[in-house]
């Protein structure tokens, strides 16, 4: 399940921060942290799910709508009806209405556009205000684009913990096999000066600045 949500505080997550974990995660995450899914009935509207029994319809949820620029139309769908990203919105939104401190996202943003993900990004940094969001992910461009501190596990153990800034000048950078961080390493071993980066919009300034 793409969403999934606790409320039992662990010594991995931080109020009012987006944590990103990357690497073989889940075992060690399941046996650590009291996880809860999301569990709902696709014959229903959208409507009923976010709002239950009540006949006057939350106000957070047209916020919500308002923020992650959804059409209200969707409402009145039934879920099985309305496209598989704007469910991955509404599932976030259901975990928002009901307000689960520690909201944890495995692999949602696979299936975005770039657009997509630029889109999410920009939203979950307001959502950040009074949550702790925990992005569970492969993608490790995606996280430094967004999270304020990464998490890395290989062979169940954890082996780094600290800011992307602090990633990207570790040796661990440097053993992850992404074309980019190749190119960078082959640069440096012919002597080259090349910041670490996973951003290909900063490599090409910086080699740009290198060759004038």
């Amino acid at each position: 399940m793409e969403i999934v949500y606790t409320d039992t505080k662990h010594e991995l997550f931080e109020d009012n921060k987006i944590i990103g974990l990357y690497g073989d995660i889940q075992d060690l995450l399941i046996k650590n942290v009291d996880i809860e899914g999301i569990i709902y009935n696709d014959e229903v509207t959208v409507k009923r799910f976010l709002n239950g029994l009540h006949l006057t319809i939350n106000k957070k949820i047209f916020d919500y709508f308002k923020l992650f620029e959804l059409d209200e139309e969707i409402l009145n769908k039934k879920i099985y009806e309305i496209p598989k990203t704007n469910l991955k919105y509404i599932l976030l939104i259901y975990t928002l209405i009901h307000d689960k401190k520690y909201i944890i996202l495995d692999y949602f943003e696979y299936g975005l556009t770039i657009k997509e993900q630029k889109k999410l990004i920009n939203k979950l940094r307001l959502l950040k205000e009074d949550k702790c969001i925990i992005i569970v992910s492969k993608n490790l461009v995606f996280l430094s684009k967004i999270v304020d501190k990464l998490i890395v596990v290989n062979n169940n153990e954890f082996i780094f913990n600290g800011t992307i800034k602090e990633f990207l000048s570790s040796d661990i950078f440097k053993n992850y096999d992404l074309p980019i961080i190749d190119f960078i390493n082959k640069v440096h071993k012919k002597g080259g000066k090349l910041d670490n980066t996973l951003d290909d919009k900063e490599l090409l300034k910086d080699i740009y600045r290198s060759v004038n």
